[in-house]
């Protein structure tokens, strides 16, 4: 079984603001380095400390099952206040509700069920099921979103052809978005039919893959970011974007995607392109009008941040060598 805790923050940094969710601390991500190279300094004259540290207090809120006898790789933890429950993902394929005093926790949906045919590929430390996000329509009925919830996983499964691919390395897996329709957004388990296929990614290399995916909590239906997700797409893997995709605006890779999942103007017709992104409408047929920013490495572990306080949009990535941002 594995401990799920929450993080109480008692100090901060700067201007870093932390909102709190009621009733309970959802979590706050500590940033940290993962990368196991050995490599030269990047910054030659230290960094001066110009604030005090932030100090986290650590508390156990519930326990999630483990996962093929292993302990759950969980990746996300987000508050559905629709329906008034937590979720968790395992990265090996299940979707787990949690009450928020922490006390039920119950399996939602298995990604990796036989009938729904994912086939989610879990087998290295970065591959599997990626992150989720709710339509803030969810739980409202007779809206456009209604029971709409979006999965970003890697796959074994290489067909169909992929909508986006790296010109180069090997297939080695796909990294696919799902949109998965809820008869009863409160029902306890998913009770709605098999997902669809939205957009799918053919991956060169076996990190690097998937992102965070996430809608703006600060927008009201009327506005015109409402309802549009935004998904992390990494560089493709191996070390140093070998590829060089992360700064070519015709590649899909190595970019936040901003997508309109209710929509179908896209190439594929399964999703639309806002046309408020930046490069929907430059006139340039090199550039895909889905790309919202660009220059990423590694979005697997990346948190989307929406700061209210000034409408800015913040997000973590891991970087090369000895930092990240």
């Amino acid at each position: 079984m594995t401990p799920l805790a929450c993080f109480r923050l008692i100090g901060r940094r700067g201007n870093a603001v932390i909102r709190q969710m009621p009733p309970v601390v959802v979590g706050v991500l500590i940033a940290a380095c993962t990368s196991a190279q050995t490599t030269n300094d990047p910054f030659a004259t230290p960094i001066t400390e110009e604030h005090p540290a932030i100090e986290v207090g650590l508390v156990e809120f519930t326990t999630i099952p483990n996962s093929d006898t292993e302990t759950a790789r969980m990746m996300l933890l987000v508050d559905e206040p629709g329906t008034g429950r937590l979720f968790v993902n395992d990265m090996r394929g299940p979707l787990y509700s949690v009450s928020y005093d922490g006390s039920t926790v119950t399996q939602y949906l298995d990604l990796n069920a036989p009938h729904w045919a994912v086939n989610v590929e879990a087998s290295r430390d970065e591959q599997g099921f990626q992150s989720f996000a709710f339509h803030p329509q969810f739980n409202e009925a007779d809206t456009p979103g209604f029971g709409k919830l979006y999965t970003l996983t890697d796959t074994s499964d290489t067909q169909p052809p992929a909508d986006f691919t790296s010109g180069g390395g090997g297939n080695t897996h796909d990294t696919v978005l799902l949109e998965w329709t809820a008869e009863e957004p409160e029902a306890v388990t998913y009770d709605g039919g098999p997902p669809r296929e939205l957009v799918r990614f053919e991956q060169p290399f076996r990190n690097h893959n998937g992102g965070h995916l996430a809608f703006d909590p600060l927008t009201s239906p009327g506005d015109p970011e409402f309802g549009l997700l935004y998904m992390g797409a990494a560089d493709g893997g191996s070390g140093g974007d070998p590829l060089n995709l992360a700064q070519n605006l015709g590649s899909a890779f190595g970019k936040i995607l901003r997508l309109d999942p209710l929509g179908s103007n896209s190439t594929n017709g399964h999703y639309g392109i806002p046309p408020t992104n930046p490069f929907a409408n430059d006139g340039d047929p090199n550039t895909l009008g889905e790309v919202y920013a660009l220059g990423l490495r590694n979005t697997n572990s990346q948190t989307l941040v929406f700061d209210n306080g000034c409408g800015h949009q913040s997000f973590r990535c891991e970087q090369d060598r000895a930092f990240d941002e």
